[in-house]
């Protein structure tokens, strides 16, 4: 399959004016991005606290994005054509969405990064949660690699926000061929792959301090 080009200009007109806002008014600090493989299919897998993380991690990778996101949000008229155009797929959640599975299969088989939150959906604590299927059968079907990445600062951040500090933490790709090695039935591989990503999240929430 040949590579594919990321060329959503209205993407990267966005994130061209977004990224240096989001220096300024919310100290965003980006950590290793040069980890993140610029070609070939990836599931960004990142820790979940705020409806504002996607914009978040839009801004720090330094590849164009496909992302789930609530279809709520496309039931609103301002936000419906931008979520669209900024490459989102609409999610049903608390239900197995066969579209928006296939949407994302989709993204990976055309080679690009797909921005997932292994949790599921936002911690009301700011804690890491443990991590579902999703990410890891995607994965696994799909034979991509996973970055994780952690991201601090945008827990409850609006009543602080001239004071905020969000810092984004990119770890190393992890692959899924050593788990398919395990004589384990497929939901136990997932189960583990998704143990061993948000692993990697906490050790990168731990690791640092900045």
């Amino acid at each position: 399959m040949s590579e594919h080009v990321e060329s959503n200009r209205y993407y990267t007109v966005v994130k061209i004016v977004l990224t240096p806002l989001l220096k300024i008014f919310l100290g965003l600090r980006i950590r290793n991005a040069d980890r993140v493989p610029m070609k070939g299919g990836i599931i960004v897998a990142a820790n979940h606290v705020s409806n504002f993380d996607p914009v978040v991690m839009g801004a720090a990778v330094p590849r164009q994005l496909a992302f789930l996101a609530k279809i709520e949000l496309f039931r609103i008229p301002i936000f419906s054509g931008l979520l669209r155009r900024l490459d989102a797929i609409p999610l049903r959640r608390h239900t197995a969405d066969r579209g928006a599975l296939l949407e994302a299969i989709r993204v990976l088989q055309n080679r690009r990064a797909l921005l997932m939150f292994p949790e599921g959906t936002r911690s009301k604590t700011g804690e890491i949660q443990e991590g579902k299927r999703g990410v890891a059968m995607l994965a696994v079907k799909n034979r991509v690699p996973i970055m994780p990445v952690h991201i601090s600062g945008t827990f409850r951040f609006l009543p602080s926000l001239w004071r905020r500090r969000v810092v984004v933490r990119f770890g190393r790709p992890m692959t899924v061929e050593p788990f398919l090695k395990l004589r384990l039935s497929s939901k136990e591989k997932y189960y583990r792959i998704g143990e061993e990503i948000m692993k990697r999240i906490k050790e990168l929430r731990d690791a640092h301090h900045d």
